[in-house]
């Protein structure tokens, strides 16, 4: 799945707080109607009133429902016919398994799939860093809900799980969000040229 004809399928992807949602708009009225954006999976849950998570069971719950979501949006997004190159996704299936109680085999398991399988679904994982309190971690978000240090360990749960893709590339913070945003910005523009 990580191309449907020339439409290449990428994980944009990173901790809370690392712009991802930022980069995703830029991208998309950068390159208008070549990329075509899907917007994060879990804020569409939450912010249409999806309840929160309040210990491990239901935890298991509602990243099993973000994961079906994520898996189904992508696929609607894949059978639409669209002039795009290039489909984003704000975050992948695999980022579930950062907060699955027990981690990524306790997440493989209870979902039936593979480690293997999630990684085919993606050309390419492109991970954004969250930046630390004093790189300036954005709280503004009223979805997030972690703290500058539960952010930056969730950043690097996400970086373990798709370490193993073969073309993942990671984006450091820097202390211009802007130069993060031309780096990536300038990586999809390569890809749209090959």
């Amino acid at each position: 799945m990580s191309q449907n004809g020339n439409l290449k399928v990428i994980c944009l992807t990173g901790g809370p707080g690392a712009g991802k949602s930022a980069v995703a708009d830029v991208i998309k009225k950068e390159f208008q109607s070549r990329v075509y954006v899907l917007p994060e999976t879990a804020s569409l849950l939450y912010n249409g009133g999806f309840p929160r998570a309040e210990n491990n069971q239901e935890l298991k719950m509602v990243q099993s429902a973000i994961y079906y979501v994520q898996k189904h949006a992508e696929a609607l997004a894949l059978s639409k016919k669209n002039k795009a190159r290039i489909l984003i996704c704000d975050r992948g299936t695999l980022d579930c398994a950062a907060y699955f109680p027990g981690g990524l085999d306790s997440f493989l398991g209870d979902l039936g799939t593979s480690l293997k399988k999630e990684l085919h679904r993606y050309h390419a994982v492109l991970h954004l860093e969250t930046p630390g309190s004093k790189m300036g971690y954005d709280f503004s978000n009223p979805v997030r809900t972690e703290t500058a240090e539960e952010a930056l360990k969730l950043d690097k749960k996400i970086q373990k799980v798709w370490e193993p893709h073969a073309n993942r590339v990671v984006f450091k913070s820097r202390e211009s969000f802007l130069e993060k945003v031309s780096e990536v910005v300038n990586w999809v523009r390569q890809e749209l040229d090959d």
